[in-house]
C-alpha cells in the first residue's frame, strides 16, 4: 500500500442522480467545509450525455491500475471551479495516467458559478446513474450542499474517510512540469481518432511510436521525427467510447516520451497524459526537485501567491509585473506552487491555471524523499568542496560506503552514483546533486 495523507471528509449526502420536475438532477457531494455556502456551483448541463460519459471514464481511469493490475479502490477526483471553467482531475491507480475534464462556462446554464476546489464522491451508485443518462434528459449539476443531513428515518447523513495518496500530490507536481515542454504533434477528426484507437493491439505492448498517416494516425515500430512514443496501448484505448462523439483529437509529445491525448467536444475537453513507460508513474519523476532545492523561490513565493486569484489562465507577464519579479524567478516559484497543489497547466491555452488541492499542503514539501535526503546529507556534513575551475565545481558527497563525485556546470550536472548512471537526469536529479547545489548556494550567499 502506498503512503497516503489521512484526511477526513464529511459528505452531507451520497452523490446521486435524482428525478426533478423538469428532468434529472445530478448532485455531486463535496467535502469543502470552509465555504459558508458549500454550493459553489449549480447549473443545467447543455450536453448531458457527453458530460456523464466523461465523468464515468474519469472515474474508471482513477480506479484502474494499468501496470501490474490488482484490486484497487477508486479514489475521489479533484474538482476545481472558477468564473470561467470547471475541471475534474485524477490519476490512475498506478499513477502512470493523469486525466482531466475541462468544461467551459458555455457548457452550462449556471445559476451559481463561484470559485472553489473539492473532492467529488464518485461512488458505485453514482457511476451507474451517470451511465443511464441520455442526451434528451434535462440534467442539473450541483456541486456542494446547503446543509449537513443526518440519517433519521428518511433523512441521510453520509460521512466518509479517505486516504489521499502522496503519489497523487507528487503526480500533480510532475505533470505540471512536463506539459509546458510539450508540442502539438498531430490532430485529426474524431472519426479518424476512433479508427486509430480501435486499431491498437490488445494485450501487453513493448512500446511503439505513433505517426501521421494521411488524415489519420498509425502505429510504427520505428522512431522518427515528430513521432510520439506510446507504451501500454490500453492507456490510450480508454478513449474509445468518448472518441465516438469527439470533434477532434490532439496529440502532444515531449522529449522524455511523455504524451498527451486530448479529445475536443463543443464546450469541453477530455485529456490524458501517459508516462513514457507502462511501469513508470508520474509520482517518481522528480522534474521539479532542482527548482525546489533553490532558495530563491522562498522569498518571492508570498508575492506570487498574492497575485493568484483562481485564474483559469495565469498571465505570466501580469504576475511578474504585479509581484516585481523576473520570469526566471516566476518559473522557480511555479515549481514550489505546484508542489503545494496551487497551479496546473492547460495545453490548449498553453498557460498555467490556479487551483487549490483540498488537503493540508503545508505537509507536502517534506514529502519529497530525494530533497529530504539531500538536506540530511548537508546536516551530516556529507558534502565537501573538492576542486573548482571557471567551467565547473566538483564536490565529494557521501554515499553508502563510498564518496560520490558531483560536478556542477552550466552545461550539465553529473554524479557518479547508480541513480544518475541509470537515468541520466531523465527522472530528475539525484540526492547527491541536490545536496551539492544546496551546499554551493548556501556558501555563496
Amino acid at each position: 500500500m502506498s503512503a497516503a495523507l489521512d484526511y477526513s471528509y464529511q459528505y452531507p449526502f451520497a452523490s446521486n442522480v435524482t428525478t426533478l420536475d423538469n428532468g434529472l438532477g445530478l448532485t455531486l457531494a463535496t467535502c469543502d467545509g470552509k465555504l459558508e455556502n458549500p454550493h459553489f456551483f449549480e447549473g443545467l448541463v447543455k450536453s448531458p450525455k457527453i458530460t456523464a460519459d466523461m465523468m464515468v471514464q474519469l472515474a474508471t481511469i482513477v480506479g484502474t491500475r494499468f501496470w501490474n493490475p490488482i484490486d484497487w479502490a477508486a479514489l475521489d477526483p479533484v474538482l476545481t471551479s472558477n468564473d470561467e471553467i470547471i475541471r475534474l482531475e485524477g490519476f490512475s491507480g498506478c499513477c502512470g495516467v493523469y486525466c482531466r475534464i475541462d468544461m467551459n462556462a458555455d457548457a452550462f446554464d449556471a445559476d451559481i458559478h463561484r470559485r472553489g476546489t473539492t473532492n467529488v464522491d464518485f461512488n458505485r451508485e453514482m457511476r451507474i446513474s451517470l451511465a443511464k443518462i441520455k442526451e434528451s434528459d434535462t440534467v442539473k449539476l450541483g456541486i456542494g450542499a446547503d446543509e449537513f443531513v443526518m440519517q433519521r428515518g428518511d433523512h441521510k447523513t453520509v460521512e466518509k474517510k479517505v486516504k489521499l495518496p502522496i503519489r497523487w500530490v507528487k503526480g500533480f507536481t510532475e505533470v505540471q512540469a512536463y506539459q509546458p515542454g510539450m508540442e502539438l504533434k498531430f490532430d485529426c477528426s474524431g472519426a479518424e481518432a476512433l479508427r486509430f484507437i480501435r486499431s491498437l493491439p490488445k494485450g501487453k505492448s513493448k512500446g511503439a511510436w505513433v505517426q501521421r498517416a494521411g488524415k489519420g494516425l498509425r502505429i510504427t515500430q520505428r522512431e522518427s521525427k515528430d513521432a510520439v512514443r506510446i507504451d501500454g496501448f490500453a492507456r490510450v484505448r480508454v478513449l474509445e467510447t468518448l472518441a465516438m462523439r469527439a470533434k477532434k483529437l490532439r496529440v502532444y509529445g515531449h522529449a522524455s516520451g511523455t504524451s498527451a491525448w486530448e479529445l475536443v467536444f463543443d464546450n469541453s475537453r477530455f485529456t490524458i497524459l501517459i508516462s513514457p513507460e507502462l511501469a513508470r508513474g508520474f509520482s517518481g519523476e522528480g522534474q521539479v526537485l532542482s527548482d525546489l532545492a533553490g532558495a530563491e523561490w522562498e522569498s518571492i513565493l508570498p508575492r506570487v501567491q498574492a497575485a493568484l486569484n483562481w485564474q483559469s489562465i495565469i498571465n505570466e507577464d501580469a504576475v511578474c509585473k504585479e509581484s516585481g519579479i523576473t520570469k526566471q524567478q516566476f518559473k522557480s516559484a511555479l515549481s514550489a506552487l505546484a508542489a503545494r497543489g496551487l497551479v496546473g497547466y492547460d495545453l490548449e491555452s498553453n498557460a498555467y491555471f490556479h487551483r487549490v488541492l483540498p488537503f493540508d499542503m503545508d505537509k507536502i514539501q517534506a514529502l519529497q524523499p530525494r530533497l529530504k535526503a539531500a538536506y540530511a546529507l548537508i546536516e551530516e556534513n556529507g558534502v565537501r568542496l573538492h576542486k573548482q575551475s571557471d567551467k565547473q565545481i566538483e564536490f565529494l558527497v557521501n554515499g553508502t560506503d563510498v564518496k560520490h563525485r558531483v560536478r556542477l556546470s552550466e552545461d550539465a550536472d553529473k554524479c557518479s552514483c547508480q541513480w544518475f548512471s541509470k537515468y541520466q537526469g531523465e527522472r530528475g536529479v539525484c540526492k547527491h546533486i541536490l545536496a551539492a547545489r544546496i551546499f554551493h548556494e548556501d556558501n555563496e550567499a
